[in-house]
């Protein structure tokens, strides 16, 4: 009998770790979602994988010339940096008196710095450029510490334009 209950105890342990390692191995990272929108139009979006499953986070953003912020969502597993996640958004004209929506989808690579040790706030900020261009970058400060340089002006009230990659 206690070889069973060992066998049962060892077989339960395995079943346990190879759930969190397929979770880990997927390298998805909790995050709280913030965006940047560099153009005129209102956006909304949603975070999806590229197999199109709804990962639980999106938003919207106000146009540039309104403070051009969004997001603030908290908090999902999103996959981290060098993994792909799908952003589908709308983007309506604003100002006029019939409201024209356009519908985008971008699978795109999240770029940035793996999630530090310990305690640390992690963001994905989705920034909205020109042209249906779209970037996501994760972000993760030691709690703490100071903010990071990668955390785009606009967030400080700053209107001061970005472009893609920098």
């Amino acid at each position: 009998m206690n070889g069973l209950k060992r066998t049962v105890a060892v077989l339960t342990l395995l079943v346990t770790l190879s759930g969190c390692s397929a979770w880990a191995q997927r390298e998805y990272v909790q995050v709280r979602e913030l965006s940047a929108n560099y153009t005129e139009m209102y956006v909304e979006y949603t975070f999806y994988d590229t197999k199109g499953r709804n990962l639980g986070l999106g938003g919207s953003a106000n146009p540039f010339s309104k403070n051009g912020q969004g997001g603030g969502a908290c908090c999902a597993f999103l996959p981290g940096p060098g993994q792909t996640v799908r952003v589908e958004w709308d983007e309506e004209t604003p100002g006029r008196s019939e409201s024209r929506t356009f519908h985008y989808s971008r699978d795109v690579v999240v770029i940035g710095s793996p999630p530090l040790p310990g305690d640390s706030y992690n963001y994905v900020i989705t920034r909205f450029f020109p042209a249906h261009q779209i970037e996501v970058e994760f972000v993760s400060e030691s709690k703490g510490g100071g903010r990071s340089p990668r955390l785009d002006q606009i967030f400080y009230g700053r209107s001061v334009m970005r472009h893609m990659g920098e």
